[in-house]
């Protein structure tokens, strides 16, 4: 059981850190990732290396060019704002769906998360609040018990997952967000789930809108 589970852990291990270098800039949208180089820096075969990469494709952080290689994906304007329009409409549909099937487990659960995401928003972790409002709305995603959406809406998160951590870095969006974490907690609490999905939609696309006025502004810079 041991030979087995290993392998896979590693796997993880590569995919979560290169995850992790794309997403704070160590490794720029374009940037070729070179098999030899990565598996020497891992310690690794290229067995583990490739699904890694595998996975991060598949998450939408690299691409896989015929007789070129793996390079980290560049995005367009066009395709950020596609892909916050597409999670916009399947996230507010799990949060409708979530809500119609909610229990007092799930809105306990959220308020914990929550009074969490206020004690380190205090102390401007945005870090630490980016993962407990990833939490926080995983809760919500998963609470939908549909399968499919949840794998969809998974694929997209993952593919804003970037941008959302650049505009966190404001204090004023951290403060919008609690308070729209607040929002959907009394909506669950009161069952209204046409109010509580027309809000989700309407927060995700207004997040995208807020992320191209700082770029204009230059207080986030972006590479595509």
């Amino acid at each position: 059981m041991t030979g087995i589970a290993k392998p896979k852990s590693l796997v993880s291990f590569i995919t979560e850190d290169l995850e992790e270098k794309i997403l704070e800039g160590t490794l720029k949208p374009g940037q070729r990732l070179i098999e030899a180089e990565l598996c020497k820096t891992y310690g690794v075969s290229q067995t583990p290396l490739r699904e890694a990469l595998r996975i991060l494709e598949t998450h939408g952080y690299v691409v896989h060019e015929p007789r070129k290689g793996v390079r980290v994906i560049r995005i367009t304007a066009d395709e950020i704002e596609e892909i916050y329009r597409i999670r916009a409409n399947l996230e507010s549909l799990a949060t409708y769906l979530a809500i119609k099937q909610s229990t007092p487990e799930v809105i306990s659960e959220l308020k914990r998360i929550h009074q969490k995401m206020i004690k380190v928003a205090e102390q401007k972790d945005t870090k630490a609040y980016y993962e407990l409002n990833f939490k926080f709305h995983d809760i919500i995603i998963n609470a939908s018990q549909s399968r499919r959406l949840i794998q969809m809406i998974k694929a997209f998160v993952k593919q804003t997952d970037r941008f959302r951590r650049d505009i966190l870095k404001f204090p004023e969006m951290l403060k919008s967000s609690i308070e729209a974490h607040e929002k959907v907690i009394r909506l669950f609490e009161s069952g209204d789930a046409e109010k509580a999905e027309s809000m989700r939609k309407d927060s995700i696309l207004k997040g995208i809108k807020i992320f191209f006025q700082k770029v204009k502004e230059g207080k986030i810079e972006i590479e595509m």
